[in-house]
């Protein structure tokens, strides 16, 4: 086992320059331990609870752009598939300047690692692999240019190629400007683009690899992931090869100022794994491989943002800065990549992080609006709930903030006015249909109030009803639960002036505890109570 692919570099013809590729025979080993499977990182990257809900990428297209391609594409899919359980892979391959005449083994492993780590991380997801004659600069920016002319609808575009800036023309046809606007053309589009940094590391400040180091281009730089023997996330570093710095072409971006260089694009943005010491399982020509590079994180990224298209229906073109506003990443604290090292927030060779898929896919939704506001009137109390609240369409959770305002309806005095912040309350699914609910508190001069909130979310439409009861948390510990409930119940049949009568059981306040009032704790059963 070994280390193996480095991100491919293009070549300024003539020569055609390759990267030497470095790996050797591996077989599945145990779980944690590489080469890693897709459901090493499933579990590593928080994967798993997006496939519960059916999240794998359906309806969505990840194009692939490679060289020469692999001729042996198709049945190492199959193999890979079977030794991985995947389902079968939706591919089409198109090859813009005709069907390459001879073949290289270091792209025909660049292309089975693509293709195969697309696939299983957005199973569902059709690929579309289009194949340069060489890489030439000339038949790699024909390949993007197909793109742009022939596959509109692509979810994400990976690219795990690149030469540093500084080795493309400044005139001709094939410059970086004129690259660029294919990348332009491409994210209006709808499609986000990805692409791996490089894997020489960093020998000074500004020697970067484009396309990665494109302003409209998500440049992933690579990690070295260790796993626990459940497969479970046990840390990252940077790893020593994760090409990163500033750009020598573009200037800083407005959703990168203040980090970085104060004039240039910088890359990284994001990682993944990518240390060949602790890389992933490939299949190429029949041969099983542990691959590393940064070439492995950016068809994974690409399929995680697949992901997030399917879960929040939509697409998200130029995302740079949509993502530089997240936090759902493990930050990687160690490591260097020789000449820039690791630390809190971004950093050159990491970027803003790992992802947690589960949190990103989350946090990039744009969610479904909840506005609340209601006044009820209850034993003497006016009381006016208003709330501004968001569900997150891909994961059913419920953030925002709520105002509670209850005045004595005779006085006016104010009894509370106080804001509350509702973070990541889990909705539950029945039968299709999202529904939550929460309380808040309300002291009062006999027995505490509470407003009672349920919420409905049914195919994208939200509601809410609130009523105002007795507390139904009876016992106070910010949670409705079996000792409210079994409180009320013990007290059933109990009225008013009666010895055994208890007003915090009587939720509706008519003098009588009876089904009323157990269907009322009932029904906020689990609740939250926000104290």
């Amino acid at each position: 086992m070994q280390p193996a692919l480095a991100a491919v570099p293009v070549s300024t013809p003539p020569p055609n320059l390759h990267n030497p590729i470095i790996y050797r025979p591996a077989s599945i080993s145990s779980p944690g331990t590489p080469p890693f499977a897709p459901a090493d990182i499933w579990k590593a990257y928080n994967y798993l609870p997006l496939y519960s809900k059916g999240i794998k990428g359906n309806g969505t297209r990840i194009a692939i752009i490679d060289a020469y391609g692999d001729p042996s594409l198709s049945s190492d899919m199959s193999r890979f598939n079977s030794l991985t359980n995947l389902p079968s892979t939706s591919i089409n391959i198109y090859y813009p300047d005709g069907v390459p005449k001879q073949g290289d083994t270091n792209w025909a492993l660049e292309t089975a690692l693509d293709t195969e780590w697309a696939h299983a991380i957005a199973p569902a997801a059709t690929i579309d692999l289009v194949i340069g004659l060489d890489n030439s600069l000339q038949h790699l920016y024909n390949a993007i240019q197909y793109v742009v002319n022939n596959l509109p609808q692509e979810t994400t575009l990976s690219m795990s190629w690149g030469d540093y800036e500084s080795n493309y023309p400044s005139t001709g046809f094939y410059t970086i400007a004129n690259t660029h606007q294919l990348f332009l053309a491409i994210t209006g589009h709808g499609t986000a683009v990805f692409a791996s940094s490089g894997d020489q590391g960093a020998v000074g400040c500004c020697f970067i690899q484009y396309p990665a180091s494109d302003p409209i281009v998500i440049g992933v730089g690579g990690t070295s992931l260790h796993l626990d023997a459940n497969a479970s996330y046990s840390n990252e570093q940077a790893w020593s090869g994760s090409t990163a710095g500033s750009s020598i072409i573009f200037p800083k971006p407005a959703w990168q100022q203040a980090l970085g260089d104060a004039g240039s694009r910088d890359s990284v943005d994001v990682s993944y794994d990518g240390d060949p010491n602790t890389g992933v399982l490939v299949v190429q020509g029949g041969i099983e491989y542990r691959v590393g590079g940064t070439s492995v994180g950016a068809p994974q990224w690409a399929g995680l943002i697949a992901l997030a298209s399917q879960a929040n229906s939509q697409t998200y073109a130029a995302i740079n800065a949509k993502l530089y506003t997240l936090t759902s990443y493990h930050d990687i604290l160690t490591g260097s990549d020789g000449y820039f090292s690791s630390g809190s927030g971004w950093d050159y060779p990491t970027g803003l992080g790992t992802p947690d898929a589960y949190a990103t896919v989350s946090a990039l939704s744009p969610g479904i609006p909840l506005n609340i506001n209601e006044t009820e009137t209850f034993q003497g109390v006016n009381v006016t709930t208003s709330a501004n609240l968001n569900i997150a369409q891909s994961t059913g959770k419920l953030s925002g903030t709520a105002l509670v305002l209850a005045r004595n309806s005779t006085t006016g005095a104010v009894l509370l006015n106080k804001t509350y912040t509702l973070t990541s309350l889990q909705l539950q699914n029945r039968a299709g249909i999202l529904y939550g609910a929460f309380l808040f508190t309300i002291p009062a001069t006999n027995y505490p109030l509470s407003s009672d909130v349920r919420v409905t979310d049914n195919s994208g439409t939200a509601s809410a009803t609130v009523t105002v009861t007795r507390s139904l948390d009876v016992n106070g510990d910010g949670i409705v639960n079996i000792i409210d409930l079994a409180f009320v119940a013990s007290l059933y049949g109990s009225a008013l002036n009666t010895s055994n009568y208890d007003g915090r059981a009587d939720a509706d306040a008519n003098g009588t505890i009876n089904i009323l009032d157990l269907a009322y704790v009932a029904a906020f059963f689990d609740a939250p109570d926000y104290i």
